[in-house]
Protein backbone atom coordinates (compact mmCIF):
# COMPACT_ATOMS: atom_id res chain seq x y z
CA UNK A 1 0.00 0.00 0.00
CA UNK A 2 1.33 3.40 -0.94
CA UNK A 3 0.51 6.59 0.92
CA UNK A 4 -0.92 7.08 4.37
CA UNK A 5 -2.22 4.09 6.29
CA UNK A 6 -5.87 4.05 7.43
CA UNK A 7 -6.34 5.14 11.02
CA UNK A 8 -5.50 2.39 13.49
CA UNK A 9 -3.52 0.30 10.98
CA UNK A 10 0.21 -0.38 11.24
CA UNK A 11 2.97 -1.61 8.97
CA UNK A 12 4.67 -4.86 9.95
CA UNK A 13 5.73 -8.06 8.20
CA UNK A 14 4.02 -11.42 8.01
CA UNK A 15 7.27 -12.95 9.29
CA UNK A 16 6.71 -11.02 12.54
CA UNK A 17 3.18 -12.35 13.08
CA UNK A 18 3.32 -15.79 11.43
CA UNK A 19 5.35 -18.96 11.81
CA UNK A 20 6.22 -20.96 8.72
CA UNK A 21 8.05 -24.06 7.58
CA UNK A 22 8.30 -26.20 4.47
CA UNK A 23 6.26 -29.35 3.97
CA UNK A 24 7.82 -32.70 4.75
CA UNK A 25 10.27 -33.83 2.08
CA UNK A 26 9.86 -37.36 3.44
CA UNK A 27 6.27 -37.49 2.23
CA UNK A 28 6.18 -38.04 -1.53
CA UNK A 29 2.86 -37.74 -3.35
CA UNK A 30 3.35 -40.86 -5.47
CA UNK A 31 3.91 -42.97 -2.38
CA UNK A 32 0.80 -41.82 -0.50
CA UNK A 33 -2.83 -42.89 -0.69
CA UNK A 34 -5.28 -41.47 -3.22
CA UNK A 35 -8.40 -42.35 -1.24
CA UNK A 36 -9.59 -42.00 2.35
CA UNK A 37 -10.01 -44.95 4.68
CA UNK A 38 -10.44 -45.10 8.46
CA UNK A 39 -7.14 -44.30 10.14
CA UNK A 40 -5.85 -42.09 7.34
CA UNK A 41 -5.30 -38.34 7.59
CA UNK A 42 -5.52 -35.58 5.01
CA UNK A 43 -2.31 -34.73 3.19
CA UNK A 44 -1.69 -31.52 1.25
CA UNK A 45 0.41 -31.57 -1.91
CA UNK A 46 1.24 -28.67 -4.23
CA UNK A 47 -2.15 -29.38 -5.87
CA UNK A 48 -4.11 -29.16 -2.64
CA UNK A 49 -5.72 -31.70 -0.28
CA UNK A 50 -5.52 -34.63 -2.70
CA UNK A 51 -3.63 -37.36 -0.81
CA UNK A 52 -4.06 -39.33 2.43
CA UNK A 53 -1.42 -40.32 4.98
CA UNK A 54 -1.26 -43.09 7.56
CA UNK A 55 -0.12 -40.50 10.11
CA UNK A 56 -0.35 -36.79 10.79
CA UNK A 57 2.25 -34.13 11.47
CA UNK A 58 0.14 -31.11 12.41
CA UNK A 59 -3.04 -30.39 14.30
CA UNK A 60 -5.20 -27.31 14.23
CA UNK A 61 -5.62 -24.57 11.63
CA UNK A 62 -3.02 -23.30 9.18
CA UNK A 63 -2.57 -22.37 5.53
CA UNK A 64 -0.75 -24.69 3.15
CA UNK A 65 0.76 -23.00 0.11
CA UNK A 66 1.77 -24.60 -3.17
CA UNK A 67 5.51 -23.89 -3.32
CA UNK A 68 6.46 -25.16 -6.78
CA UNK A 69 4.83 -25.32 -10.21
CA UNK A 70 2.67 -23.24 -12.51
CA UNK A 71 0.10 -22.61 -9.73
CA UNK A 72 2.63 -21.92 -7.00
CA UNK A 73 1.22 -19.43 -4.51
CA UNK A 74 -2.20 -21.11 -4.41
CA UNK A 75 -3.22 -21.52 -0.76
CA UNK A 76 -5.42 -24.07 1.01
CA UNK A 77 -6.96 -24.11 4.50
CA UNK A 78 -5.93 -27.01 6.74
CA UNK A 79 -7.92 -28.02 9.82
CA UNK A 80 -7.89 -30.93 12.25
CA UNK A 81 -5.04 -33.42 11.92
CA UNK A 82 -3.13 -33.30 8.66
CA UNK A 83 0.26 -33.31 6.95
CA UNK A 84 1.92 -31.08 4.36
CA UNK A 85 4.10 -32.99 1.94
CA UNK A 86 6.96 -32.09 -0.39
CA UNK A 87 6.71 -28.90 -2.49
CA UNK A 88 4.47 -27.08 -0.02
CA UNK A 89 4.90 -24.42 2.64
CA UNK A 90 2.86 -24.10 5.83
CA UNK A 91 2.00 -20.74 7.41
CA UNK A 92 0.56 -20.40 10.93
CA UNK A 93 -0.82 -16.93 11.78
CA UNK A 94 -0.53 -15.62 15.32
CA UNK A 95 -4.26 -15.38 16.20
CA UNK A 96 -3.57 -12.47 18.56
CA UNK A 97 -2.54 -10.33 15.59
CA UNK A 98 -4.01 -11.68 12.37
CA UNK A 99 -7.12 -13.64 11.51
CA UNK A 100 -6.61 -16.88 9.55
CA UNK A 101 -9.30 -16.05 7.01
CA UNK A 102 -7.92 -12.54 6.53
CA UNK A 103 -4.45 -13.97 5.94
CA UNK A 104 -5.96 -16.43 3.45
CA UNK A 105 -7.30 -13.54 1.36
CA UNK A 106 -3.71 -12.36 0.93
CA UNK A 107 -1.88 -15.67 0.57
CA UNK A 108 -4.38 -17.21 -1.85
CA UNK A 109 -3.56 -14.51 -4.39
CA UNK A 110 -0.85 -16.04 -6.54
CA UNK A 111 0.39 -12.57 -7.47
CA UNK A 112 1.03 -11.82 -3.79
CA UNK A 113 4.06 -14.08 -3.76
CA UNK A 114 7.58 -13.23 -4.85
CA UNK A 115 8.57 -15.97 -7.29
CA UNK A 116 11.66 -17.35 -8.93
CA UNK A 117 12.37 -19.75 -11.75
CA UNK A 118 10.89 -19.84 -15.23
CA UNK A 119 10.50 -23.42 -16.48
CA UNK A 120 9.63 -24.46 -12.91
CA UNK A 121 8.40 -21.46 -10.91
CA UNK A 122 8.67 -21.46 -7.12
CA UNK A 123 7.64 -19.10 -4.33
CA UNK A 124 10.26 -17.20 -2.38
CA UNK A 125 8.70 -17.57 1.03
CA UNK A 126 11.15 -15.63 3.17
CA UNK A 127 11.34 -12.71 0.74
CA UNK A 128 7.54 -12.58 0.55
CA UNK A 129 6.90 -12.79 4.28
CA UNK A 130 9.54 -10.15 5.10
CA UNK A 131 8.03 -7.51 2.84
CA UNK A 132 6.14 -4.64 4.47
CA UNK A 133 2.58 -5.71 5.30
CA UNK A 134 -0.24 -3.34 6.27
CA UNK A 135 -2.23 -4.75 9.15
CA UNK A 136 -5.67 -3.58 10.34
CA UNK A 137 -7.05 -4.27 13.83
CA UNK A 138 -8.45 -7.77 14.36
CA UNK A 139 -12.14 -6.76 14.51
CA UNK A 140 -11.69 -4.84 11.26
CA UNK A 141 -9.99 -7.83 9.66
CA UNK A 142 -13.03 -9.97 10.42
CA UNK A 143 -15.42 -7.39 9.00
CA UNK A 144 -13.26 -7.17 5.87
CA UNK A 145 -13.40 -10.96 5.47
CA UNK A 146 -17.19 -11.00 5.86
CA UNK A 147 -17.64 -8.18 3.34
CA UNK A 148 -15.21 -9.70 0.82
CA UNK A 149 -16.88 -13.10 1.05
CA UNK A 150 -20.32 -11.56 0.54
CA UNK A 151 -19.16 -9.55 -2.48
CA UNK A 152 -17.31 -12.50 -4.01
CA UNK A 153 -20.44 -14.62 -3.60
CA UNK A 154 -22.35 -11.97 -5.55
CA UNK A 155 -19.67 -11.99 -8.25
CA UNK A 156 -19.85 -15.79 -8.50
CA UNK A 157 -23.64 -15.65 -8.80
CA UNK A 158 -23.37 -13.00 -11.52
CA UNK A 159 -20.83 -15.07 -13.44
CA UNK A 160 -23.11 -18.10 -13.19
CA UNK A 161 -25.97 -16.05 -14.64
CA UNK A 162 -23.72 -14.85 -17.46
CA UNK A 163 -22.72 -18.44 -18.21
CA UNK A 164 -26.38 -19.40 -18.39
CA UNK A 165 -27.00 -16.45 -20.71
CA UNK A 166 -24.41 -17.80 -23.14
CA UNK A 167 -26.11 -21.19 -23.04
CA UNK A 168 -29.50 -19.60 -23.67
CA UNK A 169 -28.12 -17.70 -26.66
CA UNK A 170 -26.72 -20.90 -28.15
CA UNK A 171 -30.08 -22.59 -27.69
CA UNK A 172 -31.73 -19.56 -29.29
CA UNK A 173 -29.55 -19.93 -32.39
CA UNK A 174 -30.42 -23.62 -32.65
CA UNK A 175 -34.10 -22.82 -32.21
CA UNK A 176 -33.91 -20.20 -34.97
CA UNK A 177 -32.28 -22.73 -37.30
CA UNK A 178 -34.94 -25.33 -36.52
CA UNK A 179 -37.77 -22.83 -37.03
CA UNK A 180 -36.23 -21.51 -40.24
CA UNK A 181 -35.92 -24.93 -41.84
CA UNK A 182 -39.34 -26.22 -40.78
CA UNK A 183 -41.44 -23.27 -41.93
CA UNK A 184 -42.33 -21.98 -38.46
CA UNK A 185 -40.24 -18.82 -38.87
CA UNK A 186 -42.39 -17.64 -41.81
CA UNK A 187 -45.86 -18.87 -40.83
CA UNK A 188 -47.20 -15.31 -40.86
CA UNK A 189 -45.78 -14.72 -44.34
CA UNK A 190 -47.64 -17.68 -45.81
CA UNK A 191 -50.82 -16.79 -43.98
CA UNK A 192 -50.78 -13.31 -45.51
CA UNK A 193 -50.59 -14.63 -49.08
CA UNK A 194 -54.08 -15.06 -50.50
CA UNK A 195 -53.08 -17.06 -53.56
CA UNK A 196 -50.72 -20.08 -53.55
CA UNK A 197 -47.09 -19.10 -53.96
CA UNK A 198 -45.24 -19.87 -57.14
CA UNK A 199 -43.63 -23.26 -57.32
CA UNK A 200 -40.08 -23.44 -56.05
CA UNK A 201 -37.20 -24.33 -58.41
CA UNK A 202 -36.66 -27.64 -56.64
CA UNK A 203 -39.98 -29.04 -57.88
CA UNK A 204 -38.28 -29.80 -61.17
CA UNK A 205 -35.17 -31.28 -59.51
CA UNK A 206 -34.68 -35.08 -59.70
CA UNK A 207 -36.31 -36.75 -56.73
CA UNK A 208 -38.34 -33.70 -55.69
CA UNK A 209 -41.64 -34.42 -53.97
CA UNK A 210 -44.29 -32.41 -52.15
CA UNK A 211 -43.67 -32.17 -48.43
CA UNK A 212 -45.34 -35.14 -46.76
CA UNK A 213 -47.45 -34.32 -43.70
CA UNK A 214 -45.52 -35.04 -40.53
CA UNK A 215 -42.03 -34.91 -42.05
CA UNK A 216 -39.51 -32.14 -42.71
CA UNK A 217 -37.12 -34.35 -44.64
CA UNK A 218 -34.95 -35.43 -41.72
CA UNK A 219 -35.54 -39.07 -40.75
CA UNK A 220 -35.66 -38.30 -37.03
CA UNK A 221 -38.19 -35.48 -37.32
CA UNK A 222 -41.96 -35.51 -37.29
CA UNK A 223 -42.65 -31.81 -37.84
CA UNK A 224 -45.24 -30.90 -40.46
CA UNK A 225 -43.89 -28.88 -43.40
CA UNK A 226 -45.92 -26.25 -45.27
CA UNK A 227 -47.81 -27.50 -48.33
CA UNK A 228 -45.90 -25.07 -50.57
CA UNK A 229 -42.56 -26.67 -49.67
CA UNK A 230 -40.93 -29.65 -51.38
CA UNK A 231 -38.48 -32.27 -50.18
CA UNK A 232 -35.69 -33.45 -52.45
CA UNK A 233 -32.17 -34.89 -52.17
CA UNK A 234 -29.58 -32.30 -51.22
CA UNK A 235 -27.51 -33.25 -54.26
CA UNK A 236 -30.33 -32.12 -56.55
CA UNK A 237 -30.03 -28.57 -55.21
CA UNK A 238 -26.32 -28.04 -55.78
CA UNK A 239 -23.45 -28.54 -58.18
CA UNK A 240 -20.61 -30.40 -56.53
CA UNK A 241 -17.00 -29.28 -57.13
CA UNK A 242 -15.13 -31.77 -54.94
CA UNK A 243 -13.03 -32.74 -57.96
CA UNK A 244 -11.33 -29.35 -57.86
CA UNK A 245 -9.92 -29.74 -54.35
CA UNK A 246 -6.17 -30.18 -53.83
CA UNK A 247 -4.61 -30.86 -50.40
CA UNK A 248 -1.26 -29.20 -49.65
CA UNK A 249 1.01 -30.47 -46.88
CA UNK A 250 1.72 -28.05 -44.06
CA UNK A 251 5.45 -28.06 -44.84
CA UNK A 252 4.69 -27.03 -48.43
CA UNK A 253 2.27 -24.34 -47.23
CA UNK A 254 5.07 -22.90 -45.12
CA UNK A 255 6.94 -22.20 -48.33
CA UNK A 256 3.83 -20.95 -50.14
CA UNK A 257 2.43 -18.35 -47.80
CA UNK A 258 0.22 -15.92 -49.70
CA UNK A 259 -2.94 -13.79 -49.70
CA UNK A 260 -5.51 -16.53 -50.36
CA UNK A 261 -7.33 -18.41 -47.58
CA UNK A 262 -6.75 -22.16 -47.32
CA UNK A 263 -9.86 -23.99 -46.03
CA UNK A 264 -10.24 -27.25 -44.17
CA UNK A 265 -13.15 -29.06 -42.55
CA UNK A 266 -13.84 -26.31 -39.99
CA UNK A 267 -12.91 -23.14 -41.86
CA UNK A 268 -9.74 -21.26 -42.72
CA UNK A 269 -6.67 -23.04 -41.41
CA UNK A 270 -3.89 -21.32 -43.36
CA UNK A 271 -3.06 -19.02 -46.28
CA UNK A 272 -1.43 -19.83 -49.61
CA UNK A 273 -0.08 -18.17 -52.75
CA UNK A 274 -2.72 -19.49 -55.15
CA UNK A 275 -6.42 -20.29 -55.46
CA UNK A 276 -8.59 -23.08 -56.86
CA UNK A 277 -12.03 -21.45 -56.67
CA UNK A 278 -13.37 -17.99 -57.43
CA UNK A 279 -16.95 -17.13 -56.55
CA UNK A 280 -19.60 -17.90 -53.96
CA UNK A 281 -19.51 -21.45 -52.60
CA UNK A 282 -20.76 -23.45 -49.63
CA UNK A 283 -18.19 -25.60 -47.86
CA UNK A 284 -19.32 -28.60 -45.81
CA UNK A 285 -17.16 -30.63 -43.45
CA UNK A 286 -16.40 -34.06 -44.90
CA UNK A 287 -14.76 -35.64 -41.87
CA UNK A 288 -13.83 -35.03 -38.24
CA UNK A 289 -15.42 -35.30 -34.80
CA UNK A 290 -17.18 -31.96 -35.28
CA UNK A 291 -19.69 -33.66 -37.59
CA UNK A 292 -21.20 -35.20 -34.45
CA UNK A 293 -20.10 -32.87 -31.62
CA UNK A 294 -21.09 -29.70 -33.55
CA UNK A 295 -18.65 -27.51 -31.68
CA UNK A 296 -18.48 -25.31 -34.77
CA UNK A 297 -20.66 -25.03 -37.87
CA UNK A 298 -20.41 -27.95 -40.32
CA UNK A 299 -21.40 -25.73 -43.26
CA UNK A 300 -19.98 -22.30 -43.97
CA UNK A 301 -19.73 -19.96 -46.98
CA UNK A 302 -16.50 -19.22 -48.85
CA UNK A 303 -16.44 -16.24 -51.17
CA UNK A 304 -13.91 -14.77 -53.53
CA UNK A 305 -10.70 -16.60 -54.37
CA UNK A 306 -9.64 -19.44 -52.10
CA UNK A 307 -8.10 -22.92 -51.83
CA UNK A 308 -9.77 -26.00 -50.29
CA UNK A 309 -8.18 -29.25 -49.13
CA UNK A 310 -9.91 -32.63 -49.31
CA UNK A 311 -11.59 -32.37 -45.90
CA UNK A 312 -14.46 -30.11 -46.98
CA UNK A 313 -17.04 -30.63 -49.71
CA UNK A 314 -17.37 -27.74 -52.16
CA UNK A 315 -20.82 -27.00 -53.61
CA UNK A 316 -22.67 -24.21 -55.38
CA UNK A 317 -26.47 -23.89 -55.19
CA UNK A 318 -28.44 -24.21 -58.39
CA UNK A 319 -30.43 -21.26 -59.70
CA UNK A 320 -33.22 -20.26 -57.35
CA UNK A 321 -31.67 -21.91 -54.28
CA UNK A 322 -30.22 -19.57 -51.66
CA UNK A 323 -26.75 -20.47 -50.42
CA UNK A 324 -27.52 -19.01 -47.00
CA UNK A 325 -30.64 -21.18 -46.70
CA UNK A 326 -28.66 -24.35 -47.48
CA UNK A 327 -26.07 -23.27 -44.90
CA UNK A 328 -28.76 -22.94 -42.23
CA UNK A 329 -30.37 -26.21 -43.26
CA UNK A 330 -27.20 -28.27 -42.90
CA UNK A 331 -26.31 -26.60 -39.61
CA UNK A 332 -29.79 -27.38 -38.25
CA UNK A 333 -29.71 -31.11 -39.07
CA UNK A 334 -28.59 -33.99 -36.87
CA UNK A 335 -26.14 -35.71 -39.19
CA UNK A 336 -25.52 -38.83 -37.13
CA UNK A 337 -27.66 -40.96 -39.47
CA UNK A 338 -25.68 -39.78 -42.50
CA UNK A 339 -22.17 -40.01 -41.05
CA UNK A 340 -20.12 -43.21 -41.20
CA UNK A 341 -17.20 -44.23 -38.99
CA UNK A 342 -16.70 -43.72 -35.26
CA UNK A 343 -12.97 -43.18 -34.73
CA UNK A 344 -13.01 -40.77 -37.70
CA UNK A 345 -16.56 -39.71 -38.60
CA UNK A 346 -17.04 -39.07 -42.32
CA UNK A 347 -19.79 -37.53 -44.42
CA UNK A 348 -19.24 -38.96 -47.89
CA UNK A 349 -20.33 -37.15 -51.03
CA UNK A 350 -22.96 -39.84 -51.66
CA UNK A 351 -24.33 -39.46 -48.11
CA UNK A 352 -24.36 -35.66 -48.42
CA UNK A 353 -26.17 -35.80 -51.77
CA UNK A 354 -28.79 -38.16 -50.33
CA UNK A 355 -29.80 -36.01 -47.36
CA UNK A 356 -33.53 -35.17 -47.70
CA UNK A 357 -33.71 -31.39 -47.92
CA UNK A 358 -36.92 -29.45 -47.22
CA UNK A 359 -37.07 -26.45 -49.56
CA UNK A 360 -39.48 -23.50 -49.63
CA UNK A 361 -40.18 -21.32 -52.68
CA UNK A 362 -37.41 -18.88 -53.60
CA UNK A 363 -39.21 -15.83 -52.18
CA UNK A 364 -39.75 -17.55 -48.86
CA UNK A 365 -36.10 -18.68 -48.77
CA UNK A 366 -35.03 -15.04 -49.03
CA UNK A 367 -37.37 -14.00 -46.22
CA UNK A 368 -36.22 -16.90 -44.02
CA UNK A 369 -32.60 -15.86 -44.51
CA UNK A 370 -33.40 -12.21 -43.76
CA UNK A 371 -35.30 -12.99 -40.55
CA UNK A 372 -32.82 -15.58 -39.31
CA UNK A 373 -29.84 -13.33 -39.93
CA UNK A 374 -31.55 -10.50 -38.04
CA UNK A 375 -32.10 -12.80 -35.06
CA UNK A 376 -28.51 -14.06 -35.26
CA UNK A 377 -27.26 -10.47 -35.34
CA UNK A 378 -29.32 -9.68 -32.23
CA UNK A 379 -27.91 -12.78 -30.49
CA UNK A 380 -24.38 -11.73 -31.47
CA UNK A 381 -24.93 -8.26 -30.02
CA UNK A 382 -26.21 -9.71 -26.77
CA UNK A 383 -23.32 -12.15 -26.65
CA UNK A 384 -20.82 -9.32 -27.08
CA UNK A 385 -22.40 -7.55 -24.10
CA UNK A 386 -22.33 -10.78 -22.10
CA UNK A 387 -18.64 -11.21 -22.95
CA UNK A 388 -17.92 -7.63 -21.85
CA UNK A 389 -19.82 -8.22 -18.61
CA UNK A 390 -17.92 -11.47 -18.05
CA UNK A 391 -14.61 -9.67 -18.58
CA UNK A 392 -15.62 -7.03 -16.01
CA UNK A 393 -16.73 -9.75 -13.60
CA UNK A 394 -13.37 -11.49 -13.96
CA UNK A 395 -11.65 -8.30 -12.80
CA UNK A 396 -13.96 -7.67 -9.86
CA UNK A 397 -12.32 -10.02 -7.31
CA UNK A 398 -8.97 -8.24 -7.57
CA UNK A 399 -10.69 -4.85 -7.41
CA UNK A 400 -12.60 -5.93 -4.30
CA UNK A 401 -9.42 -7.18 -2.63
CA UNK A 402 -7.54 -4.01 -3.54
CA UNK A 403 -10.19 -1.90 -1.81
CA UNK A 404 -10.25 -4.29 1.15
CA UNK A 405 -6.49 -4.11 1.67
CA UNK A 406 -6.44 -0.33 1.42
CA UNK A 407 -9.09 0.19 4.10
CA UNK A 408 -11.82 1.35 1.68
CA UNK A 409 -14.24 -1.57 1.89
CA UNK A 410 -15.56 -1.31 5.45
CA UNK A 411 -15.46 1.40 8.15
CA UNK A 412 -12.24 1.35 10.15
CA UNK A 413 -12.24 0.16 13.73
CA UNK A 414 -11.25 3.68 14.80
CA UNK A 415 -14.28 5.20 13.06
CA UNK A 416 -16.67 2.68 14.56
CA UNK A 417 -15.19 3.10 18.06
CA UNK A 418 -15.65 6.87 17.93
CA UNK A 419 -19.19 6.51 16.68
CA UNK A 420 -20.02 4.03 19.44
CA UNK A 421 -18.24 5.98 22.16
CA UNK A 422 -15.79 3.21 23.03
CA UNK A 423 -12.04 2.71 23.01
CA UNK A 424 -10.09 0.60 20.53
CA UNK A 425 -6.57 -0.76 20.43
CA UNK A 426 -4.45 0.51 17.52
CA UNK A 427 -2.39 -2.17 15.81
CA UNK A 428 0.87 -0.50 16.92
CA UNK A 429 -0.13 -1.11 20.54
CA UNK A 430 -1.23 -4.67 19.79
CA UNK A 431 2.06 -5.49 18.06
CA UNK A 432 4.09 -4.16 20.99
CA UNK A 433 2.05 -6.31 23.34
CA UNK A 434 2.47 -9.41 21.14
CA UNK A 435 6.22 -8.85 20.88
CA UNK A 436 6.41 -8.36 24.64
CA UNK A 437 4.69 -11.69 25.25
CA UNK A 438 7.30 -13.39 23.10
CA UNK A 439 5.05 -16.36 22.32
CA UNK A 440 4.85 -17.61 18.74
CA UNK A 441 2.07 -19.68 17.22
CA UNK A 442 2.60 -23.41 17.64
CA UNK A 443 2.54 -25.40 14.47
CA UNK A 444 3.03 -29.09 15.06
CA UNK A 445 2.05 -32.00 17.25
CA UNK A 446 3.66 -35.36 17.82
CA UNK A 447 3.00 -37.35 14.67
CA UNK A 448 2.11 -40.93 14.06
CA UNK A 449 4.24 -42.82 11.60
CA UNK A 450 3.55 -41.43 8.11
CA UNK A 451 3.09 -43.72 5.19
Amino acid sequence: MSGRLPEGWAETTLAAICAHRSGSSKLIKGKLHAAWRPGRYQGFSASGPDVWCDGWEHEGEALVVSAVGTRCGKAFRARGRWSAIANTYVVWPDPRAIDLDYLFLHLNNEDFWVKGGSAQPFVKVRETLERPFCLPPLPEQRRIVAKVEALLAEVSAAKARLARASLVLERLRQAVLAAACSGRLTEDLRASVAAPQAAGPAETAPGAAPAAPGSDGDEGSRRRLPASWVVCPFGALVDNHDGGRVPVKSADRERRRGPYPYYGASGIIDSIDGYLFDGDYLLIAEDGANLLSRTTAVAFPARGRFWVNNHAHVVQPKAGVALEYLEMLLNSLDLQHHVTGSAQPKLTQAALNGIPAPLPPAEEQAEIVRRAQALFALADTIEERVAMARARADKLPQAILARAFSGELVPTEAELARGEGRKHEPVEVLLRRVRGDGATPGHSKPSATPS
